[in-house]
C-alpha cells in the first residue's frame, strides 16, 4: 500500500490500545488497556475501553488501572457466585430431595433465583465471557515490555457454554421438582 499512511494510535486516543505485534495464542490477540493521567476522568475512559475490549471479544485483556481492574475483579466474582450458588444448592436440593423434601425446598428455591437472576442481569453482558487470572499463570504470555503497572489484572476470554448449561440444567430440575412438590402439598 504505497503512500497510504496509517495512524498508530497512543494511549491519550479514545480506543483500546491494542498489541499489534505480540500475539497470545495463534489467532487471538490480546489489549492493554493503559493507565491515563490526564485529569479528564481517566475511570469513565477506562470503562469504555474495557467495553470496547470485551464487545470486539479480544482473547486477552490487560487492565493497569488499578481502581478499574479491582471493579472488573468484584464484577465477575459476582456472576460467578450465582454460578456456583445456582449449581451448589440445586445439587444438594436435588440430593436431599428422596430423603426430606422439606430440605430440598429452600435449596431448590435457591437454585433457581440464582439461575435467574444470572439469566437476566449478567448472562448477556460481555463480561462473563471472562475469567481472572489471578495466579498469574497467563503472565508470560503478555508483552510485558509494554506494561507501565506492576500489577495488572489479566482477563482470560472463556467459553461458557458448558457452564451455562449446567446452572440451567440444575435450575430447570429444580424447578421442575419445587413445582412437583407445589402440587403434592397443594393436592394432599
Amino acid at each position: 500500500m504505497a503512500g497510504a499512511t496509517e495512524r498508530i494510535p497512543t494511549p491519550s486516543d479514545h480506543d483500546v490500545v491494542p498489541v499489534d505485534t505480540y500475539l497470545c495464542e495463534e489467532d487471538h490477540d490480546c489489549v492493554i488497556i493503559h493507565e491515563v493521567f490526564d485529569g479528564n476522568s481517566p475511570l469513565e475512559k477506562g470503562e469504555r475501553e474495557l467495553d470496547k475490549a470485551m464487545q470486539a471479544k479480544h482473547s486477552t485483556i490487560v487492565i493497569e488501572p488499578h481502581a478499574l481492574g479491582e471493579e472488573c475483579m468484584r464484577y465477575i466474582r459476582v456472576g460467578n457466585s450465582l454460578h456456583k450458588g445456582a449449581v451448589l444448592s440445586g445439587l444438594v436440593g436435588l440430593g436431599v430431595s428422596g430423603f426430606r423434601w422439606s430440605w430440598s425446598v429452600p435449596f431448590s428455591g435457591l437454585s433457581v433465583g440464582c439461575a435467574a437472576v444470572y439469566h437476566f442481569s449478567w448472562q448477556h453482558d460481555p463480561a462473563c465471557k471472562y475469567q481472572v487470572d489471578s495466579a498469574g499463570h497467563y503472565l508470560h504470555r503478555i508483552p510485558l515490555d509494554q506494561l507501565t503497572s506492576s500489577a495488572p489484572i489479566i482477563l482470560l476470554r472463556r467459553d461458557d457454554r458448558v457452564r451455562k448449561k449446567l446452572h440451567n440444567t440444575v435450575a430447570c430440575a429444580c424447578g421442575i421438582l419445587l413445582a412437583y412438590q407445589l402440587f403434592n402439598y397443594v393436592t394432599s
